[in-house]
């Protein structure tokens, strides 16, 4: 009798156990968010990710539960390093997400060991892909890229090699031009003044952020890469593909946004499922027309496959030599 009472116990004590986490998962899920959420910029204000980033924050509000905000922290340093690493090493509770540059975070890790590891990063989805745009300063003395090739050398104003700009060695490397590299610009709006002052002669970034510059002549674009086709509102700038240089052609940017690894799939799918309905809200995209910024939105699910194709990509052998001299 003893023995069938302690099972009797047993059984019930499992079942409570079950009924109860299954109620705690309820609650947690139901409960978040209860706080504000923090969206790290791996880049100082006015550049292209914290445009994006303050754009889609104040959309989000919109989805979030009264008195939830997504507060924008913009946390500079290493090439976006600082901030990848800030969101890799914090709570898995989805209160810490940032915009990232991929492959920039990625290739650090073929040369060095980094305080993070993008393999394990949680991925919530994409906000855009988009070309890269070589351009000279309307000050340089250099005009075409027909005077670059017979140039000894001419200077590149960047922010590193760990954002955007990581196809830009590997251009250069590829068509056998000569540059000098001016790094260490806080974000894009620097690197292109500095350009502007005589600081260098060119800059290389993602077409979305040159484009204002390229419309108020201040630079001139000479080639694209990271894409097969011209841009319509510049359609004399010819591509790498065209030029005879096929393996520039997947060389884009990916604004990726990021998650600390281990996020509970329920929270996972939360931000996901917010950061989608954001990016494809009418406000959003009245927003992006009107900055004249492309959005080409994708999925949580979607971006892990983009993302696991593009650093296999610069694992190859080819991008891995080319860029090796730069890490050194």
């Amino acid at each position: 009798m003893k023995k069938l009472l302690f099972v009797v116990v047993l059984i019930g004590v499992f079942l409570f156990q079950g009924t109860f986490s299954g109620y705690l998962a309820q609650v947690s899920a139901k409960e978040f968010p209860e706080k504000n959420i923090r969206w790290y910029v791996p880049y100082a204000p006015g550049g292209g990710f914290d445009m994006y980033s303050r754009a889609i924050a104040r959309t989000m509000k919109k989805y979030l539960p009264k008195g939830v905000n997504v507060i924008i922290i913009n946390k500079a340093g290493a090439g976006g390093q600082v901030a990848t690493s800030t969101i890799y090493r914090a709570k898995p509770d989805g209160y810490t997400v940032g915009i990232l540059p991929m492959p920039g975070m990625y290739v650090p890790q073929m040369f060095y060991k980094t305080r993070y590891d993008v393999a394990k990063i949680t991925w919530l989805g994409t906000v855009l892909y988009e070309p890269m745009c070589f351009a000279l300063a309307s000050s340089s003395k250099f005009k075409t890229l027909k005077d670059l090739r017979a140039a000894e050398s001419f200077r590149i104003c960047g922010t590193g090699f760990t954002g955007p700009e990581i196809a830009a060695p590997v251009t250069m490397e590829t068509m056998g031009l000569k540059a000098k590299f001016i790094i260490g610009h806080n974000n894009s709006k620097e690197a292109f003044l500095a350009a502007m002052r005589g600081d260098g002669d060119a800059i290389f970034f993602s077409y979305g952020s040159t484009r204002p510059f390229l419309m108020n002549k201040t630079f001139k674009a000479v080639l694209l890469i990271g894409t097969e086709k011209r841009i319509p509102e510049i359609p004399d700038v010819p591509t790498a593909v065209e030029l005879g240089y096929p393996t520039l052609a997947p060389l884009g940017t990916w604004r990726v946004i990021a998650a600390t690894p281990g996020l509970p799939e329920d929270r996972k799918k939360y931000l996901s499922d917010l950061l989608w309905k954001s990016l494809n809200d009418p406000g959003f995209q009245e927003w992006a027309k009107k900055a004249k910024r492309l959005v080409t939105p994708l999925g949580s699910a979607a971006t892990e496959k983009a993302l696991q194709d593009v650093v296999s990509l610069y694992a190859k052998k080819q991008f891995r030599d080319l860029l090796k001299p730069y890490f050194e």
